[in-house]
């Protein structure tokens, strides 16, 4: 039985002699594997399942139009999962294996910025070993001269820092001598003057955190994050022979399944802030209802509810950036619908990827996909993650609203 009939035998009295199936799970387009967790039904959390099953239904939709071999989406509110889904394959060609949400691992590609860079730099915030208005030379005496010696943690995490999008890093460097060269990129504007947004922000940003944490960040992460969240399909640079990797890129050949696809983070060595984190839907779900719930999940805090709410308020004078997060800005423009509240926070990656939280109804989104896989012209992404998103708004707007689920 899909999880998308699970959710309709949850939530919904089928007539005599009538078909309960909801019409997706009819199509065959989830992926009928039962969850290796529990699954809440939408009713015990206050959502509707038929709301539900229309975001599944864009999904598949969306699928069968050639956006995407194959797609995982996870849904939630507050700390309980409502729906986690697997959509086609990994691939195209008929050797690729269906999509499984706790078991295929996607690319997150700019995920990488929030689940990783992000989140590492609010435990070294709360640990007192960074601080946002530091200059970043305190850590990287070494990005100095030019303006650089003005910017700040801050700068870096609101992509105000005056640096340009990106660079064509030479290719026959060291990780070590990548770094080197992004460090001595000139700074297009002056700090704190304009939003341009940057990954070699996310870059620094990660090489600053690293320097201050006396560590490597994976390490941090794995010990702080990703292993108290039993995130198992969560690393950096799974390596070629992943066969659990849904691929990037036919055009670029087998070698980008299981490597970054982002070229500035191949250069670093496949680990750097702005790229290079691979996981499965069903592990971003666990973090995204930790956040949802306030840092904390299954009795193990991961961060302060403070810090979470500090870093995903709107900054003044950056437009819609918050710390490291992105969140609305005009209705129908972004990722975030139509009908997403204030205070809703999330962010999107290149290669098909977002997650999206909503602190005040405690709803929150995962979608995963590999929309590269057939062109990098595919535009398709940004309307279907607006359309989950409203049906999961009206979803939440079916049962008492919730005032706080630990991160308000």
């Amino acid at each position: 039985m899909s999880l998308s009939l699970l959710l309709a035998v949850a939530s919904l009295a089928a007539a005599p002699g009538t078909d309960s199936t909801p019409a997706l799970a009819r199509a065959g387009g989830g992926n009928s594997r039962p969850a290796s967790h529990e699954v809440t039904a939408a009713s015990a959390v206050g959502m509707s399942a038929t709301a539900l099953i229309h975001a599944e239904e864009e999904v598949w939709n969306n699928l069968q139009r050639g956006a995407f071999p194959g797609a995982a989406l996870a849904i939630g509110r507050g700390p309980r999962v409502v729906l986690e889904e697997g959509f086609g394959t990994m691939g195209r060609g008929g050797l690729y294996d269906e999509v499984e949400p706790d078991r295929t691992v996607y690319d997150l590609a700019s995920l990488t910025k929030v689940v990783g860079t992000t989140t590492a730099v609010m435990l070294l915030v709360e640990d007192g070993k960074m601080r946002l208005d530091d200059v970043v030379a305190t850590y990287l005496p070494e990005f100095s001269n030019g303006g650089r010696e003005r910017v700040t943690i801050r700068h870096l995490l609101t992509h105000t820092s005056g640096l340009p999008e990106g660079i064509d890093v030479p290719s026959g460097l060291s990780p070590e001598q990548a770094l080197r060269y992004v460090l001595g990129t000139p700074l297009r504007s002056t700090p704190g003057m304009r939003v341009e947004y940057s990954d070699l922000s996310a870059v620094i940003l990660y090489a600053a955190a690293e320097r201050a944490a006396g560590e490597p960040l994976y390490r941090l992460l794995d010990r702080r994050v990703f292993g108290p969240l039993k995130m198992r399909s969560t690393t950096y640079w799974p390596g070629e022979g992943c066969g659990r990797c849904a691929p990037t890129s036919r055009e670029m050949g087998a070698a980008f399944r299981g490597r970054v696809h982002d070229p500035i983070s191949r250069r670093m060595g496949g680990i750097s802030g702005n790229a290079g984190l691979f996981s499965s839907v069903h592990d971003i779900a666990r973090f995204a209802a930790m956040m949802a719930n306030g840092g904390e999940l299954d009795g193990v805090r991961v961060l302060q509810a403070g810090t979470i709410r500090m870093f995903t308020q709107k900054q003044p004078g950056t437009g819609t950036r918050a710390l490291g997060w992105d969140t609305p800005g005009r209705p129908g423009t972004s990722m975030f619908g139509e009908r997403a509240g204030y205070r809703s926070y999330g962010h999107t990656g290149y290669t098909g990827t977002s997650i999206w939280i909503d602190p005040d109804l405690g709803t929150w989104v995962v979608l995963l996909t590999n929309r590269t896989y057939d062109t990098e012209g595919n535009n398709r992404m940004q309307p279907l993650r607006r359309a989950v998103a409203d049906w999961v708004v009206e979803s939440a707007a079916y049962g008492p609203r919730v005032a706080s689920y630990g991160g308000g």
